[in-house]
């Protein structure tokens, strides 16, 4: 017979490890403005409770975004997927907008693996959206996002899901049309 524990315990080990974390992020934060000189009642940090919900943001950016986005590769991973010869071909697809790809503060390129099919290649749909989003110069983070969020326009599914099953061309570039439209200057 297999033993597991009570639900609560899961519930209560969560909750220990979780604020474990919390407190350890939250000395950290407090030494930290103490390193820059500052007390964190400067009026130029604004009310406590918004800095600590700014301070979350920040830290929470890149799991939020690991989390909508999916994995991602970096260029040389991207190379050896695509089997090209060198960065710089990857780069070149990226600058041709035939292969989506986001950047870093730290100046990283990283590129959704949404984008490839079982195959390891792009979707052919892909490049046609890209240019769509590179004529109003979307970041590829926007782009990225549109990709992987539910649109209305394509019956409440995801661009990239209306792709991967074999959803008609026509119909997605005319929601990245319309998502794009507002962003023209």
């Amino acid at each position: 017979m297999v033993c597991t524990p009570p639900y609560y315990l899961t519930f209560l080990t969560y909750n220990t490890n979780m604020s474990v974390a919390l407190d350890t992020a939250a000395a950290s934060f407090k030494a930290t403005l103490r390193e820059l000189g500052l007390s964190g009642q400067e009026p130029e940090l604004g009310d406590a409770t918004r800095l600590g919900q700014r301070a979350a943001l920040v830290a929470a950016a890149s799991a939020l975004w690991r989390g909508q986005l999916g994995p991602l590769l970096d260029v040389r991973q991207t190379q050896e997927m695509l089997a090209v010869s060198s960065r710089q071909a990857v780069h070149d697809l990226i600058q041709r907008h035939r292969l989506l790809a986001v950047s870093t503060e730290d100046r990283r390129t990283l590129v959704p693996v949404f984008q490839f099919s079982e195959t390891g290649r792009p979707y052919a749909a892909v490049p046609p959206i890209l240019r769509v989003f590179a004529d109003v110069e979307a970041t590829g983070w926007t782009t990225a996002s549109w990709f992987t969020t539910p649109n209305s326009e394509i019956e409440g599914r995801t661009p990239i899901a209306w792709i991967r099953d074999g959803g008609d061309l026509p119909t997605v570039l005319a929601a990245a049309e319309a998502a794009a439209a507002p962003l023209r200057w």
